[in-house]
């Protein structure tokens, strides 16, 4: 995948790295946060044979993973889904009939009460699901890590192999951290672009990641 912000050569952004654009121009770090969120002609995704790319189609924005990022509002439905579509037809007939045991004997328990009642029919097994509410853990709110690390193992789950695009991740990694994130990213095939905004260059920092710096004068280093 290659990104390109006019007048600068394309970006190569490559699965299983971590890619960082970091620039201390406000204009540069605005027309690519924009950009990636289409949200202005900024720009340009291509193939590895600079194919052009639909930025829908290539990319996702999930902006700062500690401000915008909510991984059940995004995920919760989709992966109820998938969790149905995993289950065995022994195991959905299983549940139904685990269901109409348990109704049969609310409905047994009614005779306390003088009102006619009768079982409903069964839920289907997605209602139940939505119903039972299950999402990815609260434990998440607050560990910048584990939410951008859970943000890939979702989006490995749900077979979404478009660009990850991700901002202020140093605001919240700690160095060591930040070295979790390039080994767990080896291991993954999808690509990871962070769009940061620093001063000066952060080469130390960002060890391990496909660095560029775009300075203050718009100098690409």
């Amino acid at each position: 995948m290659n990104l390109t912000y006019y007048s600068f050569p394309p970006f190569s952004v490559t699965n299983s790295r971590v890619t960082v654009i970091d620039t201390a121009a406000q204009r540069v770090y605005r027309d690519l946060t924009l950009g990636l969120q289409d949200r202005a002609d900024t720009i340009y995704l291509s193939d590895d044979n600079f194919e052009a790319v639909e930025l829908s189609k290539g990319a996702k924005w999930y902006g700062d993973p500690m401000l915008t990022l909510d991984l059940n509002a995004l995920f919760q439905r989709k992966l109820q889904a998938r969790l149905i579509a995993l289950l065995a037809d022994e195991q959905v007939v299983q549940m139904a009939d685990d269901l109409r045991e348990l109704l049969s004997q609310l409905l047994t328990d009614s005779y306390l009460m003088d009102v006619p009642l009768e079982l409903p029919e069964i839920p289907e097994l997605a209602k139940l699901v939505k119903f039972s509410n299950i999402q990815l853990t609260a434990d998440l709110n607050d560990d910048s890590y584990a939410i951008i690390e859970t943000l890939v193992k979702v989006l490995l789950e749900l077979n979404d192999h478009k660009l990850i695009a991700l901002t202020n991740v140093s605001h919240y990694l700690s160095s060591d951290q930040l070295q979790l994130l390039v080994r767990f990213m080896a291991n993954v095939d999808l690509p990871l672009l962070l769009i940061e905004f620093s001063p000066t260059k952060r080469t130390s920092y960002f060890k391990g990641c496909d660095y560029r710096f775009i300075d203050s004068d718009f100098v690409l280093w």
